[in-house]
């Protein structure tokens, strides 16, 4: 043997850097890193999603008060009074009905189709029949 294999056999193993131990380090790094870009990533996409939902609870108000405005303009134009008041300016010669101290609306059945009979199937977007 060699004066320089015996050398290295009698250096201890934990004092050369080893290459393991290096790769082993880069790999600890770049998990960490990827694990620090995820949480980034994941708060500014908890970020978007406040502001999506805080438009949208403000967009939900918005229209809220708009349905009520309406509901209140309906109303008042439904009111008897009002009623008489365009019937009157239009001058039709309506009778008056008498629909008691507040008018209210009536909501018919929708109509049932005669020709068509029970025993059939409907036809639908994949269900035809010859």
């Amino acid at each position: 043997m060699s004066a320089s294999s015996k050398r290295r056999s009698r250096r201890p193993a934990q004092d050369s850097l080893r290459p393991g131990w290096m790769v082993n380090c880069i790999l600890f790094c770049v998990l960490l890193a990827g694990i620090g870009g995820c949480y980034v990533w994941l708060g500014a996409k908890k970020k978007d999603r406040a502001d999506q939902i805080l438009s949208m609870h403000r967009e939900i108000d918005l229209l809220k008060k708009q349905i009520k405005e309406k509901d209140m303009q309906i109303s008042r134009r439904l009111a008897p009074e009002d009623l008489r008041v365009r019937v009157e300016k239009v001058g039709m010669e309506l009778k008056p009905i008498d629909i008691g101290p507040r008018g209210k609306l009536v909501r018919l059945p929708d109509p049932v189709l005669a020709d068509e009979s029970e025993g059939q199937v409907p036809v639908l977007a994949g269900n035809n029949q010859p």
